[in-house]
C-alpha cells in the first residue's frame, strides 16, 4: 500500500525511532517497504537501516522509481510518526485520498529545517501540490 522513503544523513541517533514508529504499519501490510537514500553517512545509519531490512538507492528519483506501491510516505529521519497513524494513512489512500496528505506538527513550532511527514501519489511525486490535506496524527521532532 505504501513505501517509506527516508533520506539520510548521518542519523544514528534518531534513525531508529523513526523506523520503530512504521514497525505495526508493516506488521499490518500498511508499509510495504522502507528505502534509504543515504548522502554519504559515515556513522552506523547504513547498518541500522540494513538492519531494519530496508532497501537503499542512490537517488530520491531512483528510489521513486524502485517503490512497489503507488503512494509514497517521505519521512525525514529525524521525524517520529505518532502511534496510529497508520490507519488514518490507510484510510485516506483507499478512499481516493487526492494527490497527497500531510502530518501535523507534534510541538509548538512547525517542523525545523522545513522538514515534513509527506504522504504522496507515486505518479504526482515531483510536481507542484497545491494544498495536502492535513491529517490529524503528528509526526514528533526526535531528540
Amino acid at each position: 500500500m505504501i513505501s517509506v522513503v527516508i533520506q539520510t544523513l548521518n542519523n544514528q541517533a534518531t534513525l531508529p525511532a523513526c523506523l520503530a514508529a512504521l514497525v505495526p504499519a508493516a506488521v499490518d501490510a500498511i508499509v510495504r517497504e522502507v528505502i534509504i537514500v543515504d548522502r554519504g553517512s559515515t556513522d552506523a545509519t547504513l547498518e541500522i537501516a540494513e538492519d531494519a531490512g530496508a532497501k537503499r538507492a542512490d537517488s530520491l528519483d531512483a528510489a521513486v522509481a524502485m517503490a512497489k506501491s503507488d503512494w509514497l510516505l517521505i519521512l525525514p529521519p529525524t521525524l517520529r510518526l505518532e502511534s496510529g497513524w497508520d490507519a488514518e494513512a490507510a484510510a485516506h489512500v483507499q478512499n481516493g485520498g487526492g494527490r497527497a496528505a500531510r502530518f501535523r506538527a507534534g510541538g509548538w513550532w512547525p517542523f525545523g529545517g522545513g522538514a515534513r511527514a509527506l504522504l504522496v501519489r507515486r505518479d504526482r511525486f515531483g510536481q507542484p501540490l497545491r494544498k495536502p490535506r492535513r491529517l490529524d496524527s503528528r509526526a514528533f521532532s526526535i531528540t
